[in-house]
């Protein structure tokens, strides 16, 4: 079994895309939107990303060390991390990119 709370890989160098309504939701919430970062893709096309902390590339929701981590916005988090289920392969290429294996 893969405990989320002692790893953490999927929180580190993914770009965590907010769907339209998850955009909406976190740019009217005070305490989510700082959590956010604007891209301008092209002209008229704009995409609201989870922020990541630029040295060590992580999500800025998540908290304390891999080995005892928490994801500060858990009930909130936007659908990409709901959707990430613990042993899946993406969940495993995360875990290999930190050299997490098994």
């Amino acid at each position: 079994m893969y405990d989320c709370q002692s790893c953490g890989a999927c929180c580190i160098g993914s770009d965590v895309l907010l769907t339209d309504a998850e955009a909406e939701r976190f740019e009217r919430d005070p305490q989510l939107a700082p959590l956010t970062t604007l891209v301008h893709c092209a002209p008229g096309l704009v995409l609201r990303f989870m922020r990541k902390d630029a040295a060590t590339e992580r999500c800025v929701a998540l908290a304390g060390p891999l080995e005892s981590c928490r994801c500060t916005i858990y009930p909130q988090r936007p659908l990409l991390c709901r959707e990430l289920a613990p042993g899946s392969p993406d969940c495993l290429a995360a875990r290999r990119r930190l050299g997490r294996e098994g």
